[in-house]
């Protein structure tokens, strides 16, 4: 039995579809989609991959590695914004302010090549050699950074605190100096695993502890025995590097931000045991304020109204206080700025009460 298919022709109603097809079309080309790119540093990865999960509706993530992600998606309510794509290229938080002010090209995880439009950073440009005239900033969260070293070393047991000038010594004379100088026993020498230029672990420790000079780090050779760093860029590019080395050289002690402490065990400095509760209060002082940087209005490379945006509602998400003090990718791993008593001024600088 054949099937027979009859066409009815109805004119007025095919113009009508075709009118609806063509004013679809016309409204898709004024609704242009947009497109941001945050360059920078990865201490508050987490935060930022959370957070775009929370703004962005019918998600899809892109993951090139734990720094290089791409969130796509729309944000409910703002149909004019199109199809919405972040991109986070977080591969150093001194490259993400240099990438934003010299326009430089960043490679996504979708492979394309973009100029960002947000610096993500717990160090502030003139700490970096940067221009800090040339962007806006607005600041997210606190950053505390530490000292760690490995729980199961039995030559680091007596090591449960630094100085200033023990910090200092460390960074510019690690291997030279044995464990009884930093309040252990024995004869074994300490290593110091650091962070590279790259990282705002490395300017703001650097800062707070007043050191200036080369530093001296540690990795390992092929025998896993520990050897000075003389890499172009001696130090680790990531929290996760520092732990690894901890792993293999246990006498010695790393550089992170908190949220790379782990199961690692931190170390007090000046007396103070870290916690983000004296953080707050000021007592315990490494630390940084995390800002987003953007070159200022007008400038070239400047957001768009759009990207604007979309950058200003995943700013509210993340600087929520509620978010800040209730979320458990937040509570433990930085500092909330509501939760702050105190202030500075500059990397590293005098620490000032709120309260008076």
């Amino acid at each position: 039995m054949k099937l027979k298919v009859v066409v009815k022709r109805n004119l007025p109603l095919l113009r009508l579809a075709l009118a609806g097809v063509a004013a679809a079309t016309a409204a898709s080309s004024l609704r242009a989609d947009t497109t941001v790119v945050f360059a920078g540093g990865n201490a508050s990865s987490s935060v930022l991959y959370d957070r775009a999960s929370n703004v962005l509706s019918g998600l899809t993530v892109t993951v090139a590695s734990s720094t290089l992600q791409t969130f796509t998606g729309t944000i409910p309510g703002q149909s004019g914004l199109g199809n919405v794509t972040i991109h986070f290229v977080l591969s150093g938080a001194v490259g993400g302010l240099q990438s934003v002010a010299n326009q430089a090209n960043v490679t996504t995880a979708t492979g394309a090549s973009l100029a960002p439009q947000v610096a993500v950073s717990s160090t502030s440009p003139s700490a970096v050699g940067v221009d800090p005239s040339v962007f806006t900033s607005a600041q997210t969260l606190v950053v505390p950074y530490a000292f760690i070293k490995n729980p199961a070393s039995s030559a680091l047991a007596g090591v449960t605190n630094l100085t200033q000038r023990q910090a200092a010594y460390l960074e510019s004379a690690a291997g030279t100096l044995p464990v009884s100088y930093f309040g252990g026993t024995g004869t074994n020498l300490i290593y110091l695993v650091g962070r590279n230029t790259a990282s705002a672990v490395r300017t703001e420790i650097d800062a707070n502890v007043y050191f200036t000079g080369t530093l001296a780090t540690y990795t390992t050779n092929s025998s896993l025995q520990p050897i000075p760093d003389t890499s172009a860029n001696p130090g680790q590019s990531s929290g996760a590097a520092i732990r690894s080395l901890l792993g293999v050289i246990t006498n010695a002690i790393g550089t992170v931000a908190a949220s790379d402490i782990k199961t690692f065990t931190p170390l007090a400095y000046e007396g103070v045991p870290y916690s983000v509760a004296n953080v707050e209060n000021g007592s315990y002082p490494l630390w940084g304020y995390e800002a987003w940087y953007q070159l200022s209005a007008g400038s070239q490379g400047a957001p768009s109204a759009n990207q604007t945006a979309v950058i200003n509602a995943l700013f509210s998400a993340v600087t929520s206080a509620t978010y800040q003090t209730t979320s458990p990718v937040f509570v433990g791993n930085f500092a909330p700025l509501s939760g702050l008593q105190v202030y500075r001024s500059a990397d590293g600088g005098p620490i000032q009460s709120l309260l008076y």
